[in-house]
Formats: structure tokens, C-alpha cells, sequence
């Protein structure tokens, strides 16, 4: 588990669009998620937030010197203090994930919270010009990327009209996009 933990983080890492985002919304691993910790605690470590549950949704806090974390609601470990910054001002979105497909669909924890968070957060950055019909469409933020062990991936998941779907997948074999996002990733 540890090993895939290295592999993905260092996927992560190298994707150009990690290397230019600001904001990447993370999470700490629980019952045998992916861990980020690689990553989180790497020299980037100032550009995380990490989720906590308030009520019925889920907050990002960002990753500050001596953060005190605490288990919260499910055992999952959240920040204690800290800013809450709004998940549209986010480059990225680290989603842990129970199983997925190719098509990026994911199953979560079943408590629907990142699909409440995501489906509110979504802004689209840069337009094409009406003249230039060549120029790039503009990209959705923040991007949304799954985070998993390739044994995770099954052949369909169940899509309910609440749900929302990834833009890429990363496992310890590798990235899977959806047919509309390759370029993003590459950006």
C-alpha cells in the first residue's frame, strides 16, 4: 500500500498541471485510501487544503505551519483551524475514491459529500475568442482528479443524476481521463 502511496504521489507531481496550480484541495487517507502524505507534507505542502464536515458539507481549510488535525465525523482526520477557502478557488480537487470506471464515474464513501461540494464549485477560466476559432475551449475549474489503486477500477459504475463525474483518475498504473479532458492534464 505504501508503494502505490509513492507511485501516485509522484504521478501527481509530475503532471504540468499540478506544477501550475496554486490551490489543490487534498484529503487525508483513511481505511486504505491512497495516501497523499508524499505530497502533502513534500516541499509544495503550502498549496493543500484539506476537507472537513460542518453539518451536512464538507469545507476546505488550508494547510498552514504546526496545523493541528483531529479525527472527525467517519475517523476521518480534519484540520482544527484555519482558513476556509471556497472549492471554486481551487486549481485542483483530490477525490478519494471506493471504486471507479473508465468513463472517471466514482463510487464514494456514500455519504455524497464531494458531489454536494463539486456540484456548486465548478467555474469555467479563459474563453475562446469568436474570431479565433482555433483557440483552446476554456477549461472547467477546478479540475477534478480521482485518486486510486488500479485493483479499484471496475467495469461500470452505478450513475446516479447527483453524481459528478471526474476528469481523471490517477492509480499506481497509471492516468485515466474522460474523451473530453486529456489536453487539461497537459496544460
Amino acid at each position: 500500500m505504501a508503494g502505490a502511496s509513492k507511485i501516485v504521489s509522484a504521478r501527481l507531481e509530475a503532471l504540468p498541471l499540478f506544477k501550475q496550480s496554486e490551490l489543490v484541495a487534498a484529503y487525508k487517507a483513511v481505511r486504505g485510501e491512497i495516501s497523499l502524505e508524499a505530497l502533502t507534507e513534500g516541499e509544495h505542502w503550502e498549496k493543500f487544503t484539506f476537507p472537513r464536515i460542518k453539518e451536512t458539507a464538507l469545507e476546505f481549510v488550508a494547510r498552514s505551519e504546526g496545523q493541528v488535525f483531529t479525527r472527525g465525523s467517519f475517523g476521518i482526520t480534519e484540520p482544527v483551524d484555519g482558513e476556509v477557502i471556497a472549492l471554486s478557488e481551487h486549481d485542483i480537487v483530490l477525490v478519494p475514491i471506493v471504486a471507479f470506471d473508465e468513463n472517471c464515474n466514482r463510487i464514494g464513501n456514500g455519504g455524497g459529500y464531494y458531489d454536494r461540494a463539486l456540484a456548486g464549485a465548478f467555474t469555467v477560466k479563459g474563453s475562446a475568442s469568436s474570431t479565433n476559432m482555433s483557440a483552446a475551449p476554456p477549461a472547467r475549474s477546478p479540475i477534478t482528479i480521482g485518486v486510486a489503486h488500479e485493483f479499484q477500477q471496475v467495469a461500470e459504475v452505478p450513475v446516479e443524476p447527483w453524481d459528478v463525474p471526474l476528469d481523471g483518475i490517477v492509480t499506481d498504473a497509471g492516468l485515466f481521463t474522460t474523451s473530453l479532458s486529456p489536453e487539461v492534464f497537459a496544460r
